[in-house]
Formats: structure tokens, sequence, C-alpha cells
């Protein structure tokens, strides 16, 4: 199996390379830390911070890094003297990194998934153990840490719906590559099962619960709302509907359900936060050809008007739609109006909120589930059915904030996963040294 994969993951890069890097420039993810992934890390980078015990953690992007700083201060209050080392795959990833994680963290890019790249960077971070935050499996990293004796952990490891049965199709594979995990700590028990039917040791697979509970009641705090309302002008009885990470096909749905809405609540402010910034282009193309005015997150830089300059607010900038849920009248969480699995309605709902959702959240069914058991989350299959919810919540703030704290609440009585977790990762390793 190494062998074979590595000779189609070398064949596949040198055929698809140039044009996959060509699209990153293009796209602007190409920096000055670009090599990074090619494990061509600077030895000034790692060296002087690596004293003690060498934790490198890998978290994917935005959300998954919010999560490393849980589970890294976790680790820092369990070990006296310990070294972290966090990889990104993605660049919003990493620039939240820098702003989040514990003051000595090293941050890195996550290798390329090639033999050469992976050992490169091993070899020079040297970690003690390596800790894999929800699940991205990435095969020559897993053998590679293996073979140079190097502990693997997977943590609030989840396998959604819409993957499993891609991962099951190379079930012959797979068994293989979890085998180099010490330790699988999953969700839920469905995501227990699932990782089970991939050929993962039951010895080693545990179901720890959702450590992103945590995360999210520390950062949802009256200063950071605050701070939020004030960059967007809405301190005062304005009500907000906040649309996040939106996906290509929902803004146009959001855009004519606020059309309708705007002409029942004249004093109404839309802001659009999508999923991946590059798209603003064309959400504006949309936006024109509606008519609408609006404005850019980056335009209030500066701007000293006292109220918004456009009705609509199109956030253009990183790492403000956690703090900007909390201004919100009504929520949508998007990546669910069109089959993309949904994105973490939880963010919005710690804040007190109840959240509106698409027919789409196989990714998030755990999290689903939760706010439906309290009656704060609502599933909208179209424009009518979002103006229906959204006028619902408007027409009714009183019992809106009554459901929206029963689903904080339901959120509080959830936490304590990020230590049980972490205790068990080290209580592992030291055992088996």
């Amino acid at each position: 199996m190494f062998f074979f994969y590595n000779i189609a993951a070398t064949l596949l890069f040198f055929v698809f390379g140039p044009l996959v890097f060509l699209f990153l420039v293009i796209k602007g993810f190409v920096d000055q830390h670009f090599t990074e992934r090619f494990g061509l890390l600077p030895a000034q980078l790692i060296g002087p911070k690596a004293s003690g015990l060498r934790v490198w953690l890998h978290a994917v992007s935005i959300g998954e890094v919010k999560l490393a700083k849980t589970i890294a201060e976790q680790i820092q209050a369990r070990e006296s003297n310990v070294s972290l080392i966090l990889s990104t795959t993605t660049k919003s990833g990493r620039q939240t990194a820098l702003r989040v994680m514990p003051p000595d963290t090293t941050i890195i890019y996550n290798p390329i998934d090639l033999l050469w790249c992976v050992r490169s960077a091993l070899k020079k971070v040297l970690p003690h153990l390596f800790i894999n935050l929800e699940t991205e499996i990435w095969p020559n990293l897993l053998w590679t840490c293996r073979r140079l004796g190097i502990p693997v952990f997977l943590v609030n490891g989840r396998i959604s719906v819409r993957s499993i049965n891609n991962y099951k199709r190379v079930r012959f594979f797979m068994r293989d590559v979890l085998s180099a995990y010490w330790s699988l700590s999953m969700i839920s028990s469905m995501d227990a099962q699932r990782i089970l039917s991939l050929g993962a040791d039951p010895r080693r697979v545990v179901v720890g619960g959702n450590a992103k509970y945590d995360t999210l009641g520390k950062e949802a705090g009256p200063e950071l709302s605050r701070r939020i309302a004030a960059i967007y002008r809405v301190t005062g009885k304005r009500p907000v509907f906040i649309a996040g990470s939106t996906r290509g096909g929902e803004e146009e749905i959001i855009i004519e359900a606020y059309r309708e809405l705007r002409a029942r609540y004249s004093s109404l402010v839309l802001i659009i936060a999508p999923r991946h910034i590059e798209r603003c282009g064309s959400i504006e193309t949309v936006l024109r050809s509606s008519h609408l005015d609006y404005c850019l997150r980056s335009d209030l830089e500066g701007f000293t008007g006292r109220d918004l300059p456009a009705d609509i607010v199109l956030v253009n900038t990183f790492g403000e739609l956690f703090g900007l849920y909390s201004i919100g009248t009504v929520v949508f969480c998007g990546a669910s109006l069109v089959p993309l699995g949904g994105q973490n309605p939880l963010e919005a709902a710690v804040w007190g909120k109840p959240v509106l959702y698409g027919p789409s959240m196989e990714d998030f069914l755990e999290a689903k589930a939760l706010l439906e058991g309290v009656g704060a989350g609502f599933v909208v299959r179209d424009k009518d059915e979002v103006v229906e919810k959204a006028a619902w919540l408007l027409d009714h703030q009183e019992e809106s904030e009554i459901l929206g704290r029963r689903a904080r609440e339901e959120i509080e009585c959830n936490k304590g996963s990020a230590k049980k977790q972490v205790e068990r990762v080290f209580r592992i390793f030291h055992e088996g040294l």
C-alpha cells in the first residue's frame, strides 16, 4: 500500500502540481511561507522554541485552530515543560493561529503528503507526539510518524455521513493507515462506529465528546460582542440578519429573502459573511444586479459616521464571524441550503441565538439535534421558509431570547471534553514510554 500510494501521489504531483500552483497564485493563497508546504522549515523557526516535550498539533482551518487553542491550553496546564508546534492547511487558519494561539507556539503549514516533504518536516521538528484535530487523514504523515516512532493521536475525531462512503471505497487501504494511531477519540458513538467500519482497532477507539463546547464558551464574552457592535454600528435597536459561512447558490436566496423582509422591517440590516472571502466579487455582482446598496467590511475601517453607510454589509475580512453572531437578531448558518453538509450552528447558539439552517447538515448532526432538542434550531428549505422563520423571530423576540438561552445552557452542560481527551492522550503517551 505504501509503495503504490507514493507512486500515485508522486505522479499526480508532477502532472497537476504546476496547474494547482498557478491556481493558488491567482487566488492569493501563496505567501512567503509557502515553501513550508514542502517540508522546508528554517532551522531557527523550530530550534529556539523546541525545548522540553515537543507536541505537534495539526488543525486544518479557522474552526480547528480555535479548537487547537483550547487543547493547547489544556496541554500546558497538564505538562510543565512543553513546546507546541501547530500546523495548518489553509492561509486563513495560519492567520487565525498567529492571533489566538499561546505566544510561544511555532506556527507552520502542514507539509504536502509526499514522502520527502513529510520526512523533511518531521525530522526538522522531531516531535515527541503528534495530535491530529478532527479527521484529516494524510497517509504518508501517519506512516512516517509510525516509522520514526512518533505516537499519533486523533482528538475530536469525526467521520461525516457525506464522507463515510468515499472512505469505505478504500477500506482495504484505510485499515493500514488508521493503524498508525495510538488512540482515536471520536466525538459521538456514530463517529466511532464509522471509524470502526473503516478498520480502526476497536481497542484504540473511544467516544470522547466534543471539545468545541469548551472552546465556544470561553470565546463568547461581552467584550467581543461590544467591539463587534461598535464596528458594525448596531449598538441601537436595529434588527440584524446575519448570514454566516454562505456558499455559492445561497447568497441569492438570502438576498431575495432580505428584500421581502425589508418591506416589513424597514430598519433591518443584512450582514453576509461568505465562507470564502474570495467569492465577494461574485456576491457584489448579485447585489448590484438586485439594485441594492451595500458596503464592504473593509470600508468600515476608519469610517467615522455614526450609522452604517449602507444597510447591507459584505464581510471581506477574516476572523470576525464568531463575534458577528453575537449581534444577530436572525442568524443563518450556510453550506446547508446547498448539499455541502452545513457549518457549525453552535458558534451562533453559544451567544444565545436560535439558528436557521438548510436541510443539508450532515456534518453537524450532533449540533443540529442539540438545538432542535431545545427548540432553537429551525430548518429552512427555500426563500419562503427563510422569510417565514426570520419573520417569526423578529416578531417574537422575547420567545426567541428564551430559546437562545436554552441553547446556550445546553452547550454549557456539555463542556469538559477537552480536558478529558488531553488527559487520555498523555496517559497513553506516558504509559507507552
